[in-house]
């Protein structure tokens, strides 16, 4: 049976680059890139949802965010897991600021991008449609959550997880546009974001909301940045409630809306794993067997080797690894952490 055909692939001779790189395309300045794909993660409750909203809602209005300047453009935001919360939480944005805010479409219907890619060629095609309609370039679509979009997948599968990854991917090449996902933190918030360890080394944007409780004041903190300047920058914020006028029964409606603060300074903790310590943790899982140092090296072909080799001695270190013979393993317990 031939292969099948595919497109012609794009390259280019080195000696044939300018001298200078060209200038990054951000969308929102030092925060996220255009044409790229990135992770807004946080615990329940930590007003990830409505910093996602906040800056879609900026763009929509190509208005500054957090003092940053941002590109503009049209905003579709897939609520697949509550699309009304998602309409009250606009509705209070729009209330609170006292205008409305335009090319932010809300798209309500469920998206599931592990069952195929028919739900991914869905939102392209309205994106398209919405980009005719408008006369506006789509620059942002906003994923929520990544685990309603995920239905089905085991969120710890390479496999399952690559898949989701990759219809994500096929939005953002075929739309030529920005995906940002929404996603929750895992059991231990140290170690970053739920689920599948290679989705950091996937994404080119990661962005960790952090919140205190006893003070209101929320951070978003820039965890990995792959091609623009920013990893660090830190975000201070609070929610502000919005009255939405009575509902049922005559009982009062409101929402929130983000209002920047100063960010506090940086608690210490528990150090995460780093993108490298993510992917030797995964190929082993993924083996179900230990491997010699070489041979996990080779088959992490896109790290440097020594980064390879010093990231092994911190787990084996950290007793997250054990080595026999030359051959190196997960434990018991580096099984049940999530990375």
């Amino acid at each position: 049976m031939p292969p099948p055909d595919r497109a012609a692939l794009d390259w280019a001779w080195a000696a044939d680059l300018p001298e200078w790189p060209d200038p990054e395309e951000q969308l929102v300045e030092g925060v996220i890139g255009r044409l790229a794909l990135s992770v807004l993660y946080g615990d329940s409750n930590s007003g990830k949802t409505f910093l996602a909203v906040d800056i879609g809602c900026a763009l929509a209005q190509r208005s500054k965010w957090m003092g940053r300047h941002t590109l503009g453009g049209l905003v579709v935001y897939l609520a697949t897991e509550s699309p009304q919360s998602v309409r009250t939480r606009l509705q209070a944005y729009q209330r609170h600021y006292g205008r409305k805010v335009p090319n932010f479409a809300i798209v309500q219907s469920p998206i599931n991008l592990f069952d195929s890619g028919a739900d991914a060629q869905a939102v392209v095609t309205l994106i398209r449609e919405l980009e005719s309609e408008v006369g506006e370039k789509c620059e942002l679509v906003i994923g929520d959550t990544l685990s309603r979009m995920a239905a089905g997948a085991n969120e710890n599968s390479g496999e399952d997880m690559g898949t989701v990854i990759k219809h994500a991917e096929q939005i953002k090449r075929d739309a030529q546009v920005h995906v940002l996902l929404i996603h929750h933190s895992g059991k231990d918030q140290a170690r970053g974001a739920r689920g599948w360890s290679g989705l950091r080394a996937a994404i080119d944007t990661e962005i960790e909301v952090t919140a205190d409780e006893a003070t209101g004041m929320r951070v978003a903190e820039i965890t990995k940045q792959r091609d623009i300047p920013g990893k660090g920058s830190r975000f201070g914020f609070r929610l502000e409630v919005v009255d939405l006028g009575p509902g049922q029964w005559d009982t009062r409606r409101s929402s929130c809306v983000v209002v920047p603060a100063d960010a506090p300074a940086k608690v210490a903790k528990g150090k995460r794993p780093s993108e490298v310590a993510g992917a030797i943790v995964e190929a082993l899982r993924a083996r179900g067997t230990g491997m010699k140092r070489g041979d996990l090296a080779k088959h992490l072909d896109q790290y440097q080797r020594q980064s390879v080799y010093r990231e092994i001695n911190k787990l084996l270190d950290a007793h997250r690894l054990i080595e026999t013979a030359g051959v190196v393993a997960l434990n018991k317990s580096a099984q049940e952490v999530s990375f």
